[in-house]
């Protein structure tokens, strides 16, 4: 009898040893798992920074080099480039409402998010179609994709400066409001700066045939503006020309 009470001692204290080494052993495997996740979020974000960031900032260092492995190295990546285009739109639209008092002209009741956008990435496609087809008439190596994404890696210096000029609007006076200003040219001109000097490395041009293609590229894009009002207009037409044969044909039905 003695000997049973003390065998089911040992299996009790055995067992309740067991769970607590398997307790302990899902706490431990949770803690590993929950790091091996960290540690790849991490990873992932230092990524991302790389690309959204940093790359950008040292093609605006070293727009030569910058370019270079851009085109040459395939460091630019497309979901950076609409990453940073997204961040264009998103600081349009929070602008919008949240520039201060002092600058913001807009009225809040006219805010239409669609408009925003539209008139955010069409700029874009616009400029990057009409690039390609002057600059495939004068022997430019860049390619559609190449050329859009540099078009949205440009834009960074307007989503740094946007949000910088957001933020110090609402603590800016009347007499401080020409900083604001200095902030939208230093944007401005980055930007220019950044398409211009991608268009001479991504394209292999020089500087004449650059500022060449840039004059070329307004005017595809004059003509690719005058040709879609056109296609507006005679849609319009042909839209009411049917809806009022339509209408005359119910009147004489209805009569």
């Amino acid at each position: 009898m003695l000997e049973l009470k003390i065998i089911l001692s040992v299996l009790t204290v055995l067992a309740f040893a067991s769970c607590i080494a398997l307790v302990i052993g899902l706490i431990a495997g949770k803690q590993e798992l929950c790091l091996s996740i960290a540690k790849k979020i991490k990873g992932k974000l230092g990524v991302f920074f790389n690309d959204v960031v940093k790359f950008p900032i040292y093609i605006i260092t070293h727009p030569i080099q910058g370019y270079n492995e851009f085109k040459v190295e395939k460091k630019a990546k497309m979901y950076a480039a609409i990453a940073i285009l997204v961040a264009y739109v998103l600081v349009q639209i929070f602008a919008y409402n949240y520039t201060g008092p002092v600058v913001n002209k807009n009225n809040p009741h006219d805010f239409n998010s669609i408009k925003i956008i539209i008139f955010g990435v069409l700029p874009v496609i616009l400029i990057a179609v009409a690039n390609w087809s002057i600059t495939s008439l004068f022997d430019g190596k860049g390619k559609m994709k190449e050329i859009f994404m540099m078009i949205c890696y440009s834009y960074f210096p307007l989503v740094v400066c946007g949000i910088l000029r957001m933020i110090l609007s609402n603590f800016v006076t009347t007499d401080e409001v020409l900083f604001l200003t200095i902030i939208d040219i230093v944007g401005y001109v980055g930007t220019g700066y950044m398409v211009f000097m991608g268009l001479v490395v991504i394209h292999e041009y020089g500087i004449f045939k650059t500022v060449i293609s840039v004059l070329g590229t307004v005017l595809a894009i004059l003509i690719i503006l005058f040709m879609a009002l056109l296609i507006f207009d005679l849609a319009n037409q042909v839209i009411s020309f049917f809806t009022s044969i339509y209408k005359e044909i119910m009147t004489r039905f209805m009569s």
